[in-house]
């Protein structure tokens, strides 16, 4: 059976100072036909992962069958200031969303900020968590000594070429914890890394694209090859006017900034410190700290270096190469892999925040219980990037699931999990805002990958209620 092709044809959705649709000729826009074979009674074209995701709203994550917030909540959430003023308002306006969408962890932190409203009303987030500081990191300290002391002992039993450099090791992270200067290399690697994050979380649009073009000059080809820089690139760093001058290069260029052609890390340092002073500028204390500690690096300064779980079991393994005991280089960096960490103790959270932006911390907050993609079979296992090997699931647990096989991530869970994720699904095909093949061949996947039957009974095909009007009106030719 073939429906006949029909002109269909729309309005731009562009609106005139009135607030009404703009219906002017020149916004009409006649669309061509489909071809024959594309024309679906569903009315609905394949579905991109992007769109699916922002379906988050109405499904449950797949692992813990609870609701999860989607990025656009959370965007508009910041953009009324949920976040911002005193700690009593914070906790008002974000009281309905304490049991909804936060994590255990997360949730301990927030109802610390509630106690702090009774006591101390009109402070904000940042100045909460300097106040927590001191006492935050002394009882973070006693959580981690017994893990560092468990590292040590282990430490002495090393053969004796390895037992200087892991004490010397140590002792540099001992100054870490403490809060004591050393010398540490500068690292653009490292660098990036940590800028990236803080500039991912950013909800100034202009702050957040100046701030990626000043990294994007510091990984320019100028700095990291090995040829002197080009006039060009010192004069769009320092940008200052090039005054030119018959036959020659800009008296200014000649007198002021061809030395640093040759100079890479005083080039390096003026890029960092313009994110320094763009930092300070806008408020962002943790981003303009660590600006300043790098550029102190890089001045061979010692600097004050906050410990990170992530460098230093990178740290301990540089330290730990080759060595030919791989049992207890194993036991060693097991304990350093278990340190505790933001995402499993309050104290280590507040501590990691403590200099960041009311909207980085309540960003943080609620990050774990965000909608994320989730690989059914892992993209690393040959899983294909398609709406039928995806499901959505909390960020944390996806984050931790890392490339494990589903089914044995399932075992952490109920059933009746994955059961009411694939019910959701069925209700978005009922309301027409999801295809009952793209449906059917995701529950299949997990199904596949899970190694569990599930009920598709509430899963039909629903028929696009507008494509069977169309089929009533025009001639049907069989």
């Amino acid at each position: 059976m073939r429906i006949l092709p029909v002109n269909l044809f729309s309005i731009q959705n562009r609106r005139i100072e009135n607030k009404s649709y703009d219906y002017s000729p020149d916004k009409l826009l006649i669309r061509q036909p489909p071809a024959l074979d594309s024309i679906t009674f569903t009315g609905k074209s394949a579905m991109s992962i992007k769109d699916f995701k922002k379906l988050g709203r109405y499904m449950t994550c797949l692992y813990s069958g609870e609701k999860m917030l989607t990025n656009e909540q959370l965007t508009k959430m910041k953009k009324r200031g949920f976040f911002q003023g005193p700690i009593s308002e914070v906790v008002r306006k974000l009281q309905p969303y304490k049991n909804k969408y936060l994590e255990p962890v997360e949730k301990e932190v927030f109802e610390r900020i509630e106690k702090a409203a009774v006591e101390t009303p009109d402070i904000d987030l940042p100045q909460l968590f300097k106040n927590w500081y001191r006492t935050t990191r002394q009882n973070f300290r006693r959580v981690q000594k017994p893990k560092f002391d468990a590292i040590k002992t282990l430490g002495a039993e090393l053969p004796q070429e390895y037992i200087q450099p892991f004490f010397e090791f140590m002792e540099t992270v001992d100054k870490k914890l403490y809060d004591q200067p050393i010398k540490q290399e500068f690292s653009l690697k490292e660098f990036s890394y940590k800028i990236t994050k803080i500039i991912e979380k950013m909800s100034d649009g202009n702050l957040k694209n100046r701030m990626q073009k000043l990294l994007d000059m510091l990984h320019n080809e100028n700095m990291t090859g090995k040829k002197p820089l080009s006039p060009s690139f010192v004069k769009q760093v320092f940008d200052f006017k090039n005054v030119k001058s018959t036959g020659r290069k800009s008296i200014l260029y000649e007198k002021s900034y061809k030395q640093y052609e040759t100079n890479k890390d005083a080039v390096r340092i003026a890029i960092i410190e313009k994110m320094r002073e763009t930092a300070d500028l806008k408020g962002y204390k943790k981003l303009e700290k660590l600006c300043a500690g790098n550029i102190g690096m890089i001045e061979g300064m010692p600097v004050h270096v906050p410990f990170s779980n992530k460098a230093f079991v990178y740290d301990l393994d540089k330290v730990l190469e080759g060595m030919p005991d791989e049992k207890l280089k194993q036991k060693m960096m097991d304990i350093a892999i278990n340190l505790p960490t933001s995402s499993r103790n309050a104290d280590a959270l507040i501590l990691k925040f403590r200099d960041s932006d009311p909207n980085i911390i309540g960003d943080r907050l609620f990050n774990p219980s965000m909608v994320s993609v989730e690989h059914l079979k892992p993209k690393s296992e040959g899983g294909a990037n398609t709406i039928a090997n995806i499901a959505l699931a909390k960020k944390q647990i996806n984050s931790d699931r890392q490339s494990k096989p589903l089914w044995q991530i399932l075992l952490n869970y109920p059933p009746k999990n994955q059961q009411k994720y694939v019910d959701n699904l069925a209700k978005l095909v009922n309301r027409g805002k999801l295809k009952y093949e793209d449906a059917l061949a995701q529950i299949n996947t997990i199904e596949r990958e899970g190694r569990i039957i599930l009920d598709k009974s509430k899963l039909k095909k629903v028929e696009n209620p507008i494509i069977e009007k169309l089929k009533e009106k025009f001639i049907v030719l069989s």
